[in-house]
């Protein structure tokens, strides 16, 4: 019994060992045409009716139909119209197609050949670029006309310029002219060449006599100058060592030169001191930049800007609408109908007394236009009892701007006195904003009663 089982056993391991051989996927290893057929050879034995369905050959855009002749691993296909003279073919297997393994295609297989008389010639009839020809437009396309319809995967691969430039290349008149267009400006002051090698052929299969080179040069860099740095919609700056006042935390500038920048202004139009992040906008002549920076600049603060051929600016950011609000001072109603107050001072002593008309008024300064919402008002200022048995329960918030400049905050209170003289934290923090967008300088704390 047990030599029965060794045997079954040994003989399916042998069939596993053979199917474990051979799973590698089976692939085209040769296609050729001639004698009135086409001619495949695979690198495996093919299962021949899977792979005769996953065939397929297209002349002059019909599909044909035709006969399989299998020898071992070669497969002919007997168009039933022959081989025609002049015609394009254009032959593919899919991955449907399997060894007798069951190992599919690993990838479609396609062959594309173009039947002529090889007498024929093949040459370049004519190019938009001469020998020796100086180019002033950096993204100038190349434009190549052959003298019949030439193969695009032959072009692809015999075509170069040097120095190597990124580009897109396109077909036109079916085939007989190719267009390559830069993706990339050329450098100035350099030398390119253009070669098309001999390789290159037309759908019928003649090549170029041989390699074919045209060499062309860009011109000078082309030079320009600065004509003025200005602020977007406004006016102009004024260069050397007067300072340009009244600029705004988010002013915009803009460029102007007097033909197209070069290419180190483009990739750096100008710089500013102390550094600002900014992002820059050209036209599409690049004759003018917008500049725009990310963050505010900050208030009260002298720029130095380079811009153009080291042309200096002063700009002293103190704009109107870029003041920042600045606590001036607290002021306390124990009756706020009285008008009756006294000013806030940091460890000032205040007896709290019981009513329900007490204020808190901050007065602040900002710029001329500016106005506070009783909105952003909230959450932006508090009065807190410290600790004692002294309770301030705020009972509304509002605003006013008194005059050009000048900004209240008014926070009615409830007050229960205590009995002891309780420590008060009075503060005012940074969300607060205004209707410009500026907010306070820096927290502002003030703490009566003493702690």
């Amino acid at each position: 019994m047990k030599k029965i089982i060794f045997i079954a056993f040994l003989f399916v391991s042998c069939g596993f060992a053979e199917e474990y051989t051979h799973m590698t996927a089976p692939k085209v290893s040769d296609c050729s045409y001639g004698e009135g057929c086409i001619q495949l050879t695979f690198s495996s034995d093919m299962k021949k009716e899977i792979t005769e369905q996953a065939f397929s050959c297209i002349c002059n855009e019909e599909m044909l139909s035709g006969t399989f002749v299998w020898n071992e691993k070669k497969m002919s296909f007997y168009p039933d119209a022959g081989i025609k003279d002049k015609s394009r073919y254009e032959v593919e297997v899919g991955t449907r197609a399997e060894d007798k393994y069951g190992n599919s295609l690993k990838e479609v297989f396609n062959y594309v050949f173009s039947t002529k008389e090889k007498e024929e010639k093949f040459y370049v009839q004519k190019m938009n670029i001469s020998d020796g020809k100086v180019v002033t437009n950096l993204m100038q396309p190349i434009e190549i006309t052959f003298s019949s319809p030439v193969d695009q995967a032959r072009f692809y691969q015999g075509f170069e310029i040097s120095p190597r430039v990124l580009g897109a290349s396109s077909f036109k008149n079916d085939d007989l002219a190719v267009i390559f267009a830069p993706l990339e400006k050329l450098d100035w002051n350099s030398t390119y060449t253009i070669t098309l090698k001999k390789s290159i052929s037309d759908q019928y299969g003649n090549t170029l006599p041989s390699d074919y080179n045209i060499t062309f040069t860009t011109g000078e860099e082309p030079v320009s100058s600065l004509e003025r740095l200005s602020i977007k919609g406004g006016v102009e700056l004024v260069s050397g060592n007067t300072v340009n006042r009244d600029i705004e935390k988010d002013v915009s500038l803009v460029l102007a030169y007097s033909g197209p920048a070069d290419s180190k202004t483009i990739r750096n139009p100008l710089s500013i001191s102390p550094a600002q992040d900014y992002t820059a906008k050209w036209n599409g002549t690049h004759t003018e930049c917008a500049i725009n920076f990310k963050k505010p600049l900050p208030y009260k603060t002298l720029m130095e800007v380079i811009a153009g051929k080291d042309k200096r600016y002063l700009l002293y950011v103190d704009g109107e609408n870029s003041q920042p609000i600045k606590v001036q001072e607290v002021r306390f109603y124990q009756d706020y109908i009285s008008g009756n107050s006294e000013v806030l001072e940091y460890g000032s002593g205040i007896v709290f007394e019981t009513g329900d008309q007490a204020c808190f008024e901050f007065v602040l300064s900002a710029g001329s236009t500016a106005e506070i919402f009783t909105a952003d008002a909230y959450g932006a200022v508090d009065v807190a009892v410290s600790r004692g048995n002294l309770t301030i329960e705020q009972t509304r918030l509002e605003t006013e701007r008194i005059s050009p400049g000048t900004i209240y905050i008014r926070v009615f209170c409830s007050i229960t006195a205590g009995t002891v003289q309780t420590p008060v934290v009075i503060s005012v923090n940074g969300t607060l904003n205004d209707s410009n967008g500026n907010t306070l300088d820096k927290d502002y704390v003030l703490r009566i009663n003493g702690l």
